[in-house]
């Protein structure tokens, strides 16, 4: 993925950590790839105002191609472009998203 990333000019030199049930309190989104992604997260809710931060990546897509962001790792080079393709527009929704949730109104 790092390879891939590197191409289109990203550097992935973070590392991911598990999502933890005082996230739900600090952060406005909790974002899931996939069915699982999520299940886990609802599973994981302190309250029913915190399953409401859930989101899965592909809702802020703007083409929806895809309900769910696939694991690449099943699908060699194709599955990382894949992923980056569906990221790289959900992403932008998402930040389309987030500046419509600041205008005042």
């Amino acid at each position: 993925m790092r390879a891939h990333a590197t191409r289109r000019g990203y550097s992935l030199d973070s590392i991911s950590r598990p999502v933890r049930q005082w996230d739900f309190h600090d952060f406005d989104l909790i974002i899931g790839m996939d069915d699982q992604n999520i299940t886990d997260l609802k599973r994981m809710a302190p309250d029913l105002e915190s399953v409401d931060k859930i989101h899965r990546m592909t809702e802020f897509s703007r083409n929806k191609l895809y309900d769910h962001v696939p694991d690449p790792y099943y699908s060699g080079a194709e599955g990382f472009e894949l992923v980056l393709d569906l990221l790289e527009d959900a992403c932008a929704g998402l930040l389309e998203y987030c500046r419509l949730l600041q205008c005042p109104s």
